[in-house]
């Protein structure tokens, strides 16, 4: 298999990485392609930041294995450092990644000699998936085990591997690739978000992933790639491109306010509940109508009765170093005019690593219980104490 360029990247348009949403609702893939054909797609710097994080992971583990040499990493490291994205602690939060693919690795090597590391590559599996492929960061073979690891550079959800579309694609991807080459009977699929502090693994036989491919996965996508199926509203839909337009979720919204409450001025309990599960549905499907309705403005279309107006915007210098120096030269203390202040404990545990930050600095760390916050039954954290419990510890 090619490696692959990460500045050429193009998804498919069953992407493993959309899999959650196209195996629930199948015209979902269409209609998006069809809306982002008609529309022009918004930059997006949160993707940006993360192909950013995959160069500069590529990049190490190609030294790593000696794909190429020292000196043409720093050079290549040099040129990602001047992308408009980069900034110091980057290579620092990559690197809890790269330790984790090569101590991975030189764990397997240890008990199988014959182990075997490759770096991104394309993996397909266009036999569950019409064009399906994806790119698998780093895929580990031995003992019969073929892992692949997954770099997710966000921070803002923790994502687990345990029956994750996206990797489990991946997985069959990979085994399409190497089964026939080596005797695998199990795949590890393994989720690291370094900015989350968050690693998640987990085994499937080879057996079941061959059979979830076989009987979940190619009948949808045989739908979705057609365009058809029923509209399914859920989570799934939180990042999808045509949600603001989507009759089938604003028909599931509307439905709150249309619920029959027999007490004109109070809710139930069960009632409370049902409003709040749905909160973050709405919340997320009522910011994405409010986007396209300015992206369309913007664009020129009227939106009968608003209009497009100029939001609050602070103060900035435009250049800090000269207002520096012309204090300086206006008699006034640097003391009065430059703030400094110690850097945020995730940079400085980075800068000495995590052992010496323990040994050193681990006593004047304090870590004080987090704000309650309700969850559903489902969320992997342990339910704390009863309600005084938890508003004194919160106070304490």
């Amino acid at each position: 298999m090619d490696a692959v360029d990460h500045g050429a990247r193009k998804h498919a348009l069953l992407s493993a990485s959309s899999a959650s949403r196209w195996l629930a609702c199948t015209p979902s893939a269409r209609l998006e392609d069809k809306f982002m054909q008609s529309n022009k797609e918004k930059p997006n710097v949160f993707a940006d930041e993360g192909t950013l994080a995959h160069e500069i992971a590529d990049l190490a583990l190609k030294a790593f294995k000696g794909d190429i040499s020292p000196k043409v990493y720093e050079k290549e490291l040099i040129k990602l450092k001047k992308h408009p994205l980069y900034y110091p602690e980057m290579v620092f939060e990559v690197q809890d990644y790269v330790d984790l693919v090569i101590e991975t690795y030189l764990v397997a090597k240890k008990e199988d000699p014959a182990a075997l590391l490759f770096i991104e590559e394309r993996l397909d599996f266009s036999h569950l998936v019409e064009q399906g492929f994806g790119t698998g960061d780093a895929c580990i073979i031995s003992n019969g085990v073929l892992e692949v690891i997954d770099l997710k550079f966000g921070k803002g959800v923790k994502v687990d591997a345990d029956n994750n579309p996206q990797l489990m694609l991946y997985g069959a991807g990979a085994l399409a690739a190497y089964d026939f080459l080596y005797d695998i009977n199990t795949v590890r699929l393994t989720i690291v978000q370094p900015r989350l502090d968050h690693v998640s693994t987990w085994d499937i036989s080879v057996q079941d992933l061959e059979a979830w491919g076989q009987k979940v996965v190619r009948p949808q996508a045989v739908k979705a790639y057609k365009g058809e199926g029923v509209q399914k509203a859920g989570e799934h839909c939180k990042f999808c491109k045509v949600k603001a337009m989507c009759a089938t979720l604003a028909s599931v919204n509307v439905k709150l306010a249309q619920h029959e409450f027999k007490d004109p001025h109070y809710l139930t309990d069960q009632q409370i509940v049902d409003v709040f599960k749905q909160i973050p549905m709405l919340v997320d499907w009522a910011n994405a109508v409010g986007d396209y309705l300015l992206q369309q403005a913007l664009q020129g279309k009227k939106v009968q009765g608003y209009k497009v107006v100029e939001g609050r915007s602070n103060r900035r210098w435009v250049d800090e170093t000269t207002v520096s120096n012309s204090l300086f030269v206006a008699g006034y203390k640097e003391d009065d005019y430059v703030v400094k202040k110690l850097a945020g404990i995730p940079a400085i545990e980075k800068l000495l690593g995590k052992k010496e930050f323990t040994e050193t600095l681990g006593k004047l760390v304090d870590l004080p219980p987090g704000k309650p916050t309700l969850v559903p039954d489902t969320d992997k954290r342990p339910a704390i104490g009863g309600v005084e419990q938890a508003i004194k510890d919160f106070t304490d």
